[in-house]
């Protein structure tokens, strides 16, 4: 996926770090998690998170948009995400409690994301936790830190279906930032953390 990368000191300490990205030819074969339900649009409700998915190769971005969906409680948040890619609406509900950080789509993280600043558990970052999971994915698979990387699926089929394991990459980049004295980017990885440690809910 394309997506700004972060600008600071610690970028080219990590790109000194750099480790081949496994690139795969095979077509991608993700399925959607039960944690996620396609639905049908939803009209009501406010909205609590923003994003955009880029396209490859282009300039072209779609929108994306978080609510609370219509079954959602406090003890079981669902949060809506619609989205107009590729000029069609299509929208999901995420069950909460059920992202599981450690296996999770960029679909579910936004949703938790979303949730979280919300709810102010995120990592405070000033764009919000989204686009931060955002620039630390971007580190993350530079440096090879979500193992086998798959570059031949679709955005959209990675976005809804790619599982990649957060929690460990995340770790990992704090780590990296601790070490290269990135002390803003260590402080957003450790709330990162801590929000990553409440999911899934028992």
């Amino acid at each position: 996926m394309a997506i700004a990368g972060l600008n600071n000191q610690c970028c080219t300490y990590a790109n000194n770090l750099y480790q081949r990205t496994t690139k795969s030819s095979d077509s991608f074969m993700g399925i959607m998690s039960t944690t996620s339900e396609k639905v049908e649009k939803q009209t009501a409700g406010e909205t609590i998170g923003f994003g955009t998915i880029i396209e490859p190769n282009s300039n072209v971005g779609w929108c994306m948009k978080a609510k609370y969906a219509e079954k959602s409680t406090p003890e079981n948040p669902v949060v809506y995400v619609e989205t107009n890619y590729g000029g069609e609406t299509v929208a999901y509900n995420i069950n909460v409690n059920d992202v599981d950080p450690g296996n999770a789509s960029r679909l579910e993280i936004f949703a938790l994301a979303s949730y979280a600043d919300d709810q102010r558990i995120g990592c405070g970052s000033t764009f919000g936790t989204y686009n931060t999971l955002n620039n630390f994915e971007t580190m993350a698979i530079h440096n090879g830190y979500f193992g086998k990387y798959v570059e031949s699926a679709s955005t959209w089929e990675q976005f809804t279906n790619e599982k990649l394991n957060w929690e460990d990459a995340c770790r990992q980049l704090t780590d990296l930032f601790y070490n290269c004295n990135d002390l803003l980017q260590y402080k957003y990885g450790k709330g990162i953390m801590d929000m990553f440690s409440k999911y899934p809910a028992v």
